[in-house]
C-alpha cells in the first residue's frame, strides 16, 4: 500500500513538473552608451518581465547608431535603438533593416548656445562659429537648416568629435548642434540654454528600435513577445521615474544623477509628442511618406525611398 502511494506520489510531482525551456537569447545594442533614456530595457529586465516572455534579454551599449545599423544589419544583434537619419543611409546601402517601433515622433536636433551669444534664430548664426560633429547625421540636419533659412552669410563651421556642450560652455564655439535632450540639455543645467530647433525647417521620425528582415520572418512570435514586453516597459517607467531611474542606476551607477533626472524628464516629454498624449510607437501610413520624403530633403537620403518592408508594426499587445 505504502509502496503505491509513494508510486502515486512520483507520479503526481511529475505530472505538475513540467520541463523548464530554456529562454532565448535576444540582444539590443543602444544607441550610445546607457542613459536614463535606455532605461526601460532594464527595468523590464530586472523586473523578469522579458525572462516571462522567454527571453534572456541582452543590452549591449552602443557606439553611435552608424555601428547599431552595422550589427542588426549582419545578424549580430536582434535588435537595436538607432536614428532614422543612420537606418536611412543603412537602407540605401542595401542593409536589411526593418523598423519594429518609435520612440521619438520628431526630430529632436537643436542648434543651442548660451543666452549671452544672442542666438535666437538662424540668421543670428552670422558671423558666428558652430561646433557641427561630421559623424553625427544632425550635421546634415544644421546644413538644411541653414539652406532653408536662406542663409547666404558667413557662418565658420567648426567640426568637433562630442556633442558640443563643452565646446559651448568653454566659448569654443558660439553654438553647436544635437539632440535637445543630451548636450543642449547638459548646458541648460550649468547655466541657461537658447535652442533653435530642426522642427521649424523640417520634420521626421527619428529615433526607435530597429531589427533584420530575415531574424523578423524566421522569428515573428519571438519578435512580437519582445515588441510587447518592450511596450509594456516603456509604458510603466514613463510613470514609474523613480523605479526607471533606479534600475538605470544599477548599470550605471555612476551617472550623474541630476542630469539623468532631467534627461528623463524630457525624453518622456519627447516620447509623448510635447507631453500631450500617450506613448504611441507605430507610425501611420500617412506618417510614413512624408518622413521618407523628408529625409530626402534634408539630404539624409540621396533618393525618396519606399516605406514598402522598411517600416513594420509588430502589432504587439501589451505583455500582462
Amino acid at each position: 500500500m505504502l509502496s503505491l502511494l509513494v508510486a502515486f506520489s512520483c507520479a503526481t510531482v511529475r505530472s505538475f513538473a513540467q520541463p523548464t525551456q530554456p529562454l532565448v537569447h535576444i540582444a539590443v545594442r543602444l544607441n550610445f552608451l546607457p542613459g536614463v533614456e535606455h532605461a526601460f530595457l532594464y527595468l523590464g529586465k530586472q523586473k523578469g518581465w522579458y525572462a516571462e516572455e522567454g527571453i534572456d534579454l541582452e543590452v549591449v551599449p552602443g557606439q553611435g547608431s552608424t555601428v547599431a545599423v552595422k550589427t542588426v544589419g549582419s545578424g549580430e544583434d536582434q535588435f537595436a535603438i538607432a536614428d532614422t537619419g543612420s537606418v536611412a543611409r543603412g537602407w540605401e546601402a542595401g542593409v536589411p533593416l526593418v523598423y519594429v517601433m518609435t520612440l521619438l515622433r520628431h526630430t529632436p536636433a537643436v542648434v543651442f548656445s548660451l543666452p549671452s551669444k544672442n542666438i535666437a534664430s538662424m540668421q543670428d548664426l552670422c558671423g558666428k562659429r558652430v561646433g557641427v560633429n561630421l559623424r553625427s547625421t544632425t550635421a546634415e540636419q544644421y546644413h538644411a537648416m541653414v539652406r532653408l533659412a536662406g542663409l547666404s552669410c558667413s557662418i565658420e563651421e567648426v567640426p568637433i568629435s562630442s556633442g558640443g556642450s563643452k565646446e559651448v560652455l568653454s566659448d569654443l564655439v558660439d553654438a553647436a548642434v544635437n539632440f535637445s535632450y543630451t548636450d543642449a540639455l547638459r548646458v541648460k543645467l550649468k547655466a541657461a540654454v537658447n535652442v533653435i530647433p530642426a522642427t521649424q525647417y523640417f520634420d521626421f521620425f527619428s529615433l526607435g528600435i530597429i531589427s533584420n528582415a530575415k531574424f523578423l520572418a524566421e522569428n515573428a512570435e519571438l519578435a512580437r513577445r519582445f515588441a510587447s514586453v518592450t511596450r509594456r516597459s516603456i509604458d510603466y517607467a514613463l510613470v514609474h521615474k523613480e523605479e526607471a531611474i533606479e534600475a538605470f542606476l544599477k548599470v550605471a551607477p555612476d551617472a550623474d544623477t541630476a542630469y539623468e533626472s532631467a534627461k528623463f524628464d524630457m525624453f518622456k516629454t519627447l516620447v509623448q509628442n510635447g507631453g500631450h498624449e500617450a506613448a504611441s510607437y507605430s507610425q501611420s501610413s500617412a506618417d510614413r511618406e512624408p518622413t521618407m520624403k523628408a529625409l530626402h530633403d534634408v539630404g539624409l537620403t540621396r533618393s525618396s525611398l519606399s516605406v514598402e518592408g522598411r517600416i513594420r508594426d509588430l502589432d504587439a499587445q501589451p505583455a500582462h
